[in-house]
């Protein structure tokens, strides 16, 4: 009896270790939808939810994008998909006008423009669409998880030359323009040599 007891404690204890360390994934979950989706990258960062806008005088965009102030249309989705895509406005569009946009903070503006100059019109309106799923809610979260992600990855200014590496830079510069005037006059003296010898030949 004792036995039986023990194995059926045993036989618990391991089937709740076994529940507890299972991680389950539904086939809607987030990573399976958008495999390729840029929110998921290290570029894009976590999102802590934040609850205000950034301001223009803030040096990073904490990720939070006003929905008021975008403007969302609906479109017929492109691609395969049957009557489904022609009766349905699955596809999404966002745009909003990058001077009037005062959750992106004005030091990322300008790069932000020079890195998306093709998804920007005239009217400096940028525009972004997606249509991958059959499901509206889910194409809006993509096309702004895509914003946030170019948002941040104009934030990242580039790192720029250290004393030491500008110095190896203009080293190897001189030298090789040494060594290309070294051949160049190598060079000429070959030349001066066959046509010396040459004439010799000529003369004689």
């Amino acid at each position: 009896m004792a036995n039986f007891f023990y194995r059926q404690c045993l036989s618990l204890a391991t089937r709740q270790f076994t529940i507890i360390s299972r991680t389950y994934k539904s086939n809607l979950s987030y990573d399976k939808l958008f495999p390729k989706c840029k929110s998921l990258d290290v570029l894009s960062g976590p999102i802590n939810a934040p609850t205000t806008e950034s301001t223009g005088s803030e040096k990073k965009f904490n990720g939070f994008i006003p929905i008021d102030k975008l403007d969302i249309a609906h479109r017929h989705a492109r691609g395969p998909g049957g009557q489904h895509v022609n009766k349905t406005l699955s596809g999404v569009e966002i745009r909003f006008h990058i001077d009037s946009a005062t959750w992106i903070p004005e030091s990322i503006k300008p790069r932000f423009r020079d890195m998306n100059h093709t998804r920007i019109n005239r009217d400096g309106y940028f525009i972004i669409f997606s249509d991958e799923t059959r499901h509206r809610l889910l194409n809006q979260a993509q096309c702004l998880d895509r914003i946030r992600a170019l948002i941040r990855e104009a934030s990242l200014v580039p790192k720029g030359l250290s004393e030491e590496e500008r110095k190896t830079i203009e080293q190897r510069k001189n030298a090789a323009s040494q060594e290309r005037v070294i051949r160049k006059r190598v060079q000429s003296l070959n030349k001066q040599e066959r046509r010396s010898s040459s004439l010799d030949l000529n003369s004689n």
